[in-house]
C-alpha cells in the first residue's frame, strides 16, 4: 500500500466480501475449498492528491485489555 501511494495510486483494505466469499472465489477461479480469501485491496488512480488521516475512533472504545 506504500508502494502504491508512492506512485501515486491509491488502496483501501477491505473485508466487506466476507458474506459473498464463495461467489467471489467462483468469479475469481480461486478454489473456495483450499483458500481463504481474507481480504481485497482495490488499487486505483485517485482524484486529486490531498491526502489527509483518516477520522479514527478513539481507540478507548474498541481496545479493550483483560476486560470486555
Amino acid at each position: 500500500m506504500l508502494a502504491a501511494r508512492a506512485r501515486g495510486l491509491g488502496t483501501v483494505w477491505t473485508t466487506a466480501q466476507g458474506p459473498l466469499e464463495r461467489e467471489l472465489a467462483k468469479a475469481l477461479g480461486v478454489p473456495y475449498d483450499e483458500v481463504m480469501l481474507a481480504a481485497f485491496i482495490p488499487l486505483a488512480y485517485t482524484i486529486g492528491t490531498d491526502f489527509k488521516p483518516a477520522r479514527r475512533v478513539p481507540r478507548e472504545e474498541v481496545l479493550h485489555w483483560n476486560r470486555w
